[in-house]
């Protein structure tokens, strides 16, 4: 099938990360058609994803989130398929949640997304996964940025192991938004020595600014470019 007769429902799923994207910043893939449905909301840890996984399956039951081009034949209709983007995490490991309590939910969400059983409201879907990142209030706490660094180990272990690899593509963030003289030093990621830049980050040192939306938008495309074309 060619991509022309492929419209694609994409899907935000996440925390204050996704559902604080300024919608002119969204990702915009060079797609025949695309619409945009975001289930994410501010504070959501992983477990909260299946919630939001559960809403959109109810959506799609009756066609709720599905919005074909207005020239869409029912052969074209029917090709549509799935683009999940989804960043969550961080806030499990504020909550103090355990690295295996984590890893364990997020291996039940990527089934969520990816069962293993057939479904008819599934057309082979295809995921983006924005991995943790070092934020200016981690820049003195070696503490949480360890645990940061094994969430983001942990969460390409788990994507690597899962039935569902292939169709998945994980977007390591760890340094991505740290200086480019610190982020890569040697160590940089172990030693606490990669550090924030402000200049992607809202004054609150935790979420980021319009700037660090761009660079995530710029990303997105081209890794959803491969996706899509697999």
């Amino acid at each position: 099938m060619c991509m022309q007769d492929v419209s694609w429902n994409i899907l935000l799923f996440g925390d204050s990360d996704i559902s604080r994207w300024p919608p002119s910043l969204h990702p915009s893939p060079p797609l025949v058609h695309s619409k945009i449905s975001n289930y994410s909301k501010g504070g959501a840890e992983l477990a909260d994803i299946l919630h939001q996984i559960d809403q959109w399956k109810i959506q799609i039951k009756d066609g709720s989130n599905i919005e074909p081009p207005p020239s869409t034949t029912t052969r074209n209709a029917a090709a549509a398929r799935d683009l999940f983007l989804c960043c969550v995490g961080e806030n499990d490991i504020g909550g103090g949640r355990s690295m295996d309590q984590i890893l364990e939910t997020f291996r039940a969400v990527l089934d969520g997304f990816f069962p293993q059983e057939k479904s008819k409201h599934l057309h082979n879907p295809r995921m983006v996964f924005l991995g943790p990142k070092y934020e200016p209030w981690l820049t003195h706490d070696n503490s949480n940025r360890k645990q940061y660094t094994k969430l983001n180990n942990g969460f390409q272990r788990a994507i690597r192991k899962h039935h569902a690899s292939a169709q998945i593509i994980y977007i390591d963030c760890l340094t991505m938004f740290c200086t480019k003289e610190t982020a890569t030093v040697p160590g940089a990621i172990y030693g606490g020595k990669a550090m924030p830049n402000s200049e992607y980050f809202d004054p609150d040192g935790l979420h980021l600014n319009d700037a660090g939306y761009r660079m995530w938008k710029k990303i997105v495309e081209e890794k959803t470019a491969e996706l899509i074309d697999v």
